[in-house]
């Protein structure tokens, strides 16, 4: 290898480095934007009156829109590239914002949800499309954990900050300066993403994929087929659904009721998850590349979110040194979704990487999306008519208690299917 080629592939490295971390920083401000209802859900059902089905409406109409994007923007991205698609997403996370800063009704508060969940879709498959275009595949589950991590980190900032910005102004003001920084990251991107997108079409030996109706089912197609990446994909939804559920909506009003805890310190609590899962998805992508043990941790981990979220629903209430324990573990076990995703990515090819990445998390955030709501509806049914002195529904820890153990069911259904998976080490072809 020439000095000048040397210095050339240096570069190249360089500016993906600095890509992949702009594309990662946005689903870092994404993922503020996703777990802020349940921070507020005290000004939002006070604000619009709402019963728990209605507000289960603002996480569950966000991950509907997410989850529905996935596949034709991971086929999209395939054609059109991660800076086009970044910046047309920022700028409607931004615009979904600003309304639900503006909002005086229900249904425009719930279409701005949609709005930022159609926004956010393509941040998580955008940053792993960057990690599969430009870097070795023994490197690809640390940098995809790395992602997850910066995103679990977008969450804990939106914890106890949020709420002592909301308790200091309100909620609206709130979600204006969250606007605000949604422009900061968008003029990152632009600026960060330049040098390698110009590198690359000097580099660019083969004429750009077409975009074709065809093409794109067919390639969908051929994804939705493959049993094994399938199975990942159910499998994920088993590892990130406690963590959608508990630390994105339901959490802070359970731990509230569970308890006995003011809001402040529930929503820190509930965070730790986050926490968890920073560690998670990167030690257990490291340790299952390092060990070869992928599929046997996807096993431990989907069986040990089963027996620490039965504990957490139905065990006695411990102390805050413990129950935060179980929180961080959790959150470290959820952090097994990261494999799933790199189980899946073992099938992927330079023109379906998108593709499977958005089949994957389609299936992942359209359960999340689905179990919150039907939680919400659960706790309607199971209401016995109390109310709280501001004039909403109040929710008995039973109430919470029996609407979660969906969930669990689920978890449970995934962990038996789990033993499917074939031994490491022994990839099917597609």
């Amino acid at each position: 290898m020439t000095m000048a080629a040397d210095s050339d592939n240096k570069k190249w490295l360089r500016y993906a480095c600095v890509g992949w971390l702009v594309v990662a920083l946005f689903y870092f401000y994404q993922y503020i934007l996703r777990v802020a209802p349940g921070i507020m859900v005290e000004e939002l059902r006070y604000e619009f009156q709402l019963t728990a089905e209605q507000f289960s409406t603002f996480g569950s109409f966000y991950l509907y829109a997410y989850a529905l994007c996935q596949i034709p923007l991971g086929v999209l991205v395939d054609r059109i590239g991660v800076r086009r698609m970044v910046t047309g997403s920022l700028f409607l996370c931004i615009i979904g914002t600003l309304m639900l800063a503006m909002s005086q009704t229900l249904i425009i508060a719930q279409f701005s949800r949609i709005l930022v969940g159609i926004g956010s879709a393509s941040s998580f498959m955008c940053a792993l499309k960057m990690v599969v275009d430009y870097f070795p595949a023994g490197k690809r589950g640390f940098l995809m954990g790395l992602t997850l991590t910066l995103g679990t980190v977008g969450a804990l900032f939106a914890g106890k900050p949020l709420v002592m910005m909301i308790d200091y102004f309100d909620w609206r003001s709130t979600m204006i300066v969250a606007a605000l920084l949604g422009i900061l990251f968008l003029v990152m991107v632009f600026f960060g993403m330049r040098p390698l997108e110009k590198m690359k079409k000097e580099r660019e030996t083969q004429p750009a994929l077409n975009f074709d109706v065809r093409e794109m089912g067919q390639s969908v197609l051929t994804v939705l087929k493959n049993r094994r990446v399938m199975l990942y994909a159910i499998l994920a939804i088993a590892v990130y659904t406690p963590l959608s559920v508990l630390a994105d909506l339901w959490g802070v009003a359970f731990l509230m009721q569970k308890y006995q805890l003011p809001r402040a310190e529930a929503a820190e609590f509930t965070m730790m998850m986050y926490l968890g899962m920073a560690v998670g998805c990167i030690f257990l992508p490291w340790l299952s590349e390092k060990y070869h043990v992928l599929n046997r941790n996807i096993c431990w981990a989907t069986a040990g979110v089963f027996v620490l979220f039965a504990a957490l629903l139905y065990g006695p209430a411990v102390s805050s040194m413990v129950l935060v324990g179980m929180l961080i573990v959790l959150g470290i076990l959820c952090g097994a979704e990261m494999l799933c995703f790199t189980g899946a990515s073992q099938y992927a090819t330079a023109r379906n990487a998108g593709t499977i990445l958005g089949v994957v998390n389609t299936l992942n955030m359209l359960g999340g999306g689905l179990l919150q709501q039907f939680i919400g509806t659960i706790m309607d049914w199971l209401w016995h008519g109390e109310w709280q002195s501001e004039g909403v529904r109040h929710y008995s820890t039973q109430n919470y208690t029996q609407a979660l153990s969906v969930l669990l069911v689920v978890v449970g259904i995934c962990m038996s299917l789990s033993f499917l998976l074939p031994k490491d080490n022994k990839i099917s072809s597609l």
